[in-house]
């Protein structure tokens, strides 16, 4: 893993991508006290991992499964995308950008096609699919298959640090089964490994173990994150910028 001043990545990742982190300060504009700085910080992570924040499409995200494709035949430029939790290019050097504070980024690469996708995956989008549905989009509009797909998982919350409801552990258990993998009873609640949920999802969508990789970090029990369940109030952005 390397570090870049306020930016993390994973060094094994194919393509560039970039993880924000508190030392460069909170990326939300929603309700920031000084929009041009955060501006400011935005511009200082795209020239730390390389691309083009005025090109870049970003996620208004709703914790679901929409996922929205664009295309380098009809290339479109930055944007704001609404009601959606992930996006995916085939524009070279264009960057996706999700916003996170324990929720879980997705990163996919399809090195042979040059395409990539951004996902964001609280509970409430792992319920919904969105690791499964963003491969499925993938296929659709870009003719990858699974098999081609290498998936980065980057920093959320951990299953020691998520305690959730027993009525949002048994839709998990409904939906998708074998929750002695993801689930673990603490007292009247349950510990969810968001992790284990979209790992399996990937899985099942066809993409081989070896091709998932893990950043490891929890946002909850490392300060250098903003995490709503830590008490560190903020958004951290997550990037990957296609080839």
């Amino acid at each position: 893993m390397v570090e870049l001043d306020a930016v993390l990545s994973v060094a094994a990742f194919p393509v560039r991508h970039g993880f924000s982190t508190i030392a460069l300060g909170s990326m939300g504009l929603t309700g920031a006290a000084d929009p041009e700085a955060v501006i400011r910080r935005r511009r200082q992570l795209a020239g730390q991992v390389g691309f083009d924040l005025d090109r870049a499409l970003m996620t208004v995200q709703e914790h679901g499964a929409n996922v929205a494709t664009f295309h380098r035949a009809r290339p479109e430029g930055g944007q704001c995308v609404f009601s959606t939790d992930a996006l995916a290019t085939d524009v070279p050097g264009q960057a996706i950008v999700t916003y996170h504070a324990d929720c879980f980024p997705l990163l996919f690469v399809d090195t042979s096609r040059g395409v990539v996708a951004g996902a964001h995956a609280g509970w409430r989008g792992a319920l919904a699919g969105v690791a499964s549905k963003t491969a499925a989009a993938l296929q659709t509009a870009y003719g990858s298959w699974p098999g081609q797909l290498d998936v980065l998982i980057g920093p959320g919350i951990c299953e020691r640090c998520y305690q959730v409801g027993e009525d949002v552990g048994q839709q998990f258990s409904a939906r998708y089964g074998r929750h002695e993998k993801y689930l673990a009873a603490e007292g009247a609640d349950f510990r969810l490994d968001l992790e284990a949920v979209l790992r399996l999802q990937l899985e099942d969508a066809g993409i081989a173990p070896h091709r998932i990789q893990s950043a490891g970090w929890c946002t909850r029990e490392e300060d250098r994150w903003f995490s709503h369940r830590g008490g560190r109030a903020g958004r951290f952005l997550s990037v990957v910028v296609a080839p």
